[in-house]
Formats: structure tokens, C-alpha cells, sequence
């Protein structure tokens, strides 16, 4: 049997393979897609990303997320956690379809009805899987996730192009996304060997809700707050700019959030095993901070001093406005991973409550900003969330600092030494190298090398661990010769 060292390694390995190769697909079919699609496209579907969103997350309770923590989960918690996903979704549905009308109504946009009544499908496709995924994920079985993601994000990106390239505009988007739900779905249930059985237990559901309902609220506040911008920006400003908006915020999922989501999906399970051993879990967690923290950096920094050469070439000029928004979005990379690791830690030690503050603090933080900032511009609502997002990094690191008595200066060292490697290097890109280098192809070639050249010299001048830990760590482990 894998120790835990070595099923965390296997699970990385996968799970960094689900998001670097798949989301790397994703990718690859949205920029196709953006340059056929316009932004009033993009616009009109992130008008109801939030009713969807927050049907999704209605949906699983909290449940997934509780079904990994409990230690003991049996059967009958995994069908009473399956019956009341699907119901919900399909009360979910029913209230969209009805509600559909009115949603059209507020921003005066007529096809949002139809629009709405297609994509909440997906909520229903969704309820199907999630006990299958935690089953998974309990067992950091992330091979099987990573062949049934890939073979989703290639059917789904293939029907959204053909669907674009037909002409039929904003329904690319919507059938993009069905069609990876529906994929989704079936390969879990055709891969799996899981099923649900006739049975709904009121002591288990209270198990699980117990745990699960602050998780749940957690979720939903983080939709509220972060996703409320949309229809916000949806009403206030134009289809365009909501489209600018929707595609930045696209491409922030795709590279900062599911990047987030590959480890933390992993970390969870693996420290929630070892919460009973405190020196192993605290010596674990600097290490994993650490990596974490050298690895989401420098991404960021090229993310963010790339994207103007990259839209230009990638999804042409049309797209040139949502550069800025993009680029904040990208800044929210250095704190959000992190807050991510801090807040999955929190949660494998029991202390969902601890988290569901934490988070709380950040959403109203972030309605403060929401309710200053609305005049004053997309890009400075943005600002405001990653402003929200940073100092609850600040927060979340020092509850687990001090519920887990680390020092504080295995943190904050390593830390301050990144922020100033990432300085140097962000001057150096705008004092020499968009200076010096004019056409798009070589300043991305340019940052692409140069950069991460300078960042990985700066840290061996300045002694920085995590970045032999990275290597020690790959190499221990063999992750590129993992073949489980």
C-alpha cells in the first residue's frame, strides 16, 4: 500500500496533469472560440453566470467536501449525499426555468430566457457525478479524474467551435459547457464502480449537513460576492464591456483557479489523513507553503506581463480592452492559491467553522470595495477584490501560524524574499524589456525565457529553500515516471 508521501506525490502529479494538460485544451478552444465569437457574446453569458453558479453550489450542500473530511463515510452517507444532490439540482431547475423571464427582463435582454433554460441543464448533468468525484478524490484517485476531464474539455471545446464557426454566436458558449457536463458525467458513471442505492438516511444527511452546511455557505458567499459582478457590470455598462470582463475572468479560472483547485483538491485529503499527527503536519505545511508560493509567483508574473502581446496575437486587437482587466486578475494570483492552501488546511483539521469566518471576512470586504468602487470602473472593482483577497491571505496565514504554533519567520522570510524577486523582475520587464523589444512574437519569447531565467538566479542568490524543495520533491519522487 502507497504511503501517504507517495499517494500525495501520484495525486500532484495527476491533478497538476488535469490542470496543465486539460485546462491547457480549455485553453487552447477558448482562444479559438474568442476570435470567432464577439464580446457581446461573452457578455450575454455572464449576465446569468450567477444564478447558475449559485444553483451549482445549492446543489452539493457542502456535501462533497464533507463525504472527504468524515473518516468513516459508508455507503449510506454516499447515497443520502447522491438522492439529495439530484433533488436539489432538480427543484434548482424548475425555479430557473420559471425565473428565466424575469431575468430577461432586468437586463432587457429577451434571449436570456431561452439562454437560462438551456444552461441550468448543466446543474441537473452536475448532481449526477459529485459523489463519484468525492469518492475520487477521498482515495486521491486522480488518474481516473484527469482521462474523464480530458476526454470532457476535448468534446466540449470541439462543440463550442463548430457550434461558433455555424454562426450561432452565444449558443457556442452554452453547449460548450453542456456538452463537457454531459461527458462529465458518463465517464464517471462508466468508469466508476460506485452506485447509488435506495436509500436516504435522516442521520446521516444530519452527519454530513453538520459539517457540510458551513462549507455550503462558504460557497455561497464566495459566488454572491465574486460573481455579483457580473450582472453589476451586466447593468451599469455595456454587452462589450461586460464581454471584456467575462473573458478576463475566463481566463483567471482557467490559469489561477484551477491551478488552485489541482492542489488543494489534494492537499485536503492528504492533510485531513495526518491531523492527528501535529509535528508532521506542521513540518508538512511551511514545506508545502513554500512550494506552493515559489511555483504560483513567477506563473503569475509571466501571466500578467504577457497578456497584452498574447491577446494581441492570440485573440486579435478586438479583444485589447480586457488587457487590464486581465492583468488584475492575474495579480490576484500571488495571494489567491494561498489563501486556498490556508483555508483547505483550516478545513482538515475539523475547523470548517474557523474557515466559514475567514472567508466571511473576505466577501465583506469585498462588498465594501463592490459598494465604493461601482462608479468607478471595472478595473476598479477588480482591484478591490484582489485588495480583499491579500489581506485575508494576511489573516488566514496567521490563524494557521498560530492554531498550529509555527514560527512565524518560516513564513515570512521565504515570503518577503519572493515579493522581492517578483519586484525586480517586473522592473526589469518595463524598464528594459518593453523598451527594447517592439514586435509581439519576441517580447513573448522574450518574457517566456528571460523572466524565469532572472527569477530562478534571484532565488539562488537569495537562498530561496522552496526552490530545492521543488526539486528534491519532483525528483524524490519521480513524478515524471509515475505511471499509476
Amino acid at each position: 500500500m502507497e504511503n501517504l508521501k507517495a499517494k500525495t506525490a501520484t495525486g500532484l502529479f495527476w491533478s497538476f496533469l488535469d490542470s496543465f494538460g486539460i485546462y491547457l485544451v480549455k485553453f487552447g478552444f477558448s482562444v479559438a472560440i474568442a476570435r470567432t465569437l464577439a464580446p457581446e457574446d461573452y457578455g450575454l453569458m455572464g449576465m446569468i453566470v450567477i444564478f447558475i453558479s449559485l444553483g451549482q453550489m445549492i446543489m452539493q450542500g457542502g456535501f462533497s467536501m464533507a463525504l472527504i473530511q468524515k473518516k468513516d463515510s459508508n455507503e449510506t452517507d454516499h447515497s443520502t449525499a447522491f438522492w439529495f444532490n439530484l433533488g436539489t439540482a432538480l427543484v434548482i431547475y424548475i425555479i430557473l426555468f420559471f425565473s428565466a423571464g424575469s431575468i430577461a427582463s432586468f437586463f432587457g435582454k429577451p434571449i436570456l430566457v431561452s439562454i437560462t433554460r438551456v444552461a441550468a441543464v448543466g446543474i441537473v448533468l452536475n448532481s449526477l457525478c459529485s459523489v463519484q468525484v468525492a469518492v475520487l478524490n477521498r482515495t486521491l484517485d486522480f488518474r481516473k479524474l484527469t482521462w474523464i476531464n480530458l476526454t470532457g474539455a476535448l468534446v466540449s471545446g470541439i462543440t463550442g467551435l463548430a457550434v461558433a464557426l455555424a454562426g450561432f454566436q452565444v449558443w457556442a458558449l452554452v453547449f460548450q459547457t453542456l456538452a463537457g457536463n454531459a461527458i462529465y458525467t458518463a465517464g464517471l458513471w462508466f468508469t466508476g464502480k460506485w452506485r447509488p442505492q435506495p436509500v436516504f438516511s435522516g442521520a446521516s444527511f444530519r452527519s454530513l449537513f453538520g459539517f457540510g452546511y458551513k462549507i455550503l455557505l462558504q460557497g455561497l458567499t464566495d459566488v454572491i460576492f465574486t460573481k455579483a459582478y457580473f450582472p453589476l457590470i451586466g447593468k451599469l455598462y455595456s454587452a462589450p464591456q461586460l464581454g471584456y470582463y467575462t473573458n478576463a475572468s475566463r481566463f483567471y479560472d482557467i490559469f489561477i483557479r484551477q491551478s488552485s483547485n489541482s492542489v488543494t483538491r489534494v492537499i485536503f485529503p492528504a492533510f485531513s489523513s495526518v491531523q492527528e499527527e501535529p509535528e508532521r503536519f506542521t513540518r508538512n505545511y511551511v514545506k508545502s507553503f513554500g512550494m506552493l508560493s515559489a511555483i504560483m509567483f513567477p506563473a503569475a508574473l509571466l501571466l500578467i506581463v504577457a497578456s497584452k502581446p498574447f491577446i494581441t496575437l492570440a485573440l486579435t486587437e478586438k479583444w485589447l480592452p480586457a488587457v487590464p482587466f486581465m492583468q488584475l486578475f492575474f495579480a490576484e494570483g500571488f495571494f489567491f492559491p494561498l489563501l486556498m492552501f490556508n483555508q483547505n488546511i483550516i478545513l482538515s483539521m475539523g475547523r470548517s467553522g474557523l474557515s466559514l469566518r475567514i472567508d466571511i471576512a473576505r466577501k465583506t470586504l469585498i462588498f465594501l470595495t463592490i459598494i465604493l468602487l461601482f462608479h468607478s470602473g471595472i478595473g476598479a472593482l477588480i482591484a478591490g477584490q484582489v485588495t480583499a483577497t491579500a489581506i485575508v491571505f494576511i489573516v488566514s496565514t496567521i490563524a494557521v501560524i498560530r492554531l498550529r504554533k509555527i514560527r512565524a519567520g518560516e513564513i515570512i522570510v521565504p515570503f518577503a524574499k519572493l515579493a522581492a524577486i517578483i519586484s525586480v523582475c517586473l522592473a526589469i520587464d518595463n524598464l528594459v524589456i518593453e523598451r527594447v523589444f517592439q514586435s509581439d512574437w519576441v517580447l513573448l519569447l522574450v518574457k517566456f525565457t528571460i523572466i524565469p531565467g532572472i527569477f530562478l538566479q534571484l532565488g539562488k542568490l537569495m537562498r530561496l529553500g522552496s526552490l530545492a524543495d521543488i526539486r528534491d520533491f519532483m525528483a524524490e519522487n519521480k513524478l515524471l515516471r509515475i505511471k499509476k
